[in-house]
């Protein structure tokens, strides 16, 4: 199996696994309030949204290299870091609104040369 493949499919069973873990422990102590288990779904689509986003940018040649920090809150997601060129910041803006589950994109990016 290819090593991004897998990269990918570990990163997402491990934000899955980390994040139902708050919803759990509500239930095991009584505290099974629907708002506990919103927040939970909530945390877990937006832990998932921000991986398949790093996921994408990582397989993309281009923007590989840069360090992007991605940021996902209600699906939407805000990309924060330096690119070389305003061009590479926005086809790094691109490839995370083509991603599933995004509901809009954000920049934080700026742009240093070198």
């Amino acid at each position: 199996m290819n090593k991004t493949i897998l990269a990918k499919h570990l990163l997402a069973a491990s934000v899955v696994f980390a994040a139902a873990i708050p919803a759990v422990q509500a239930a095991e102590t009584g505290n099974t309030a629907p708002e506990t288990a919103h927040k939970a779904a909530a945390y877990i689509d937006d832990s998932v949204i921000t991986a398949k986003v790093k996921a994408a940018l990582v397989e993309d040649k281009q923007v590989a290299a840069m360090k992007i920090k991605v940021v996902t809150r209600g699906g939407v997601v805000t990309l924060k870091g330096s690119v070389p060129s305003a061009e590479l910041g926005q086809h790094a803006l691109q490839i995370a609104a083509g991603v599933e589950g995004v509901r809009d994109v954000k920049s934080d990016l700026t742009v240093k040369a070198g």
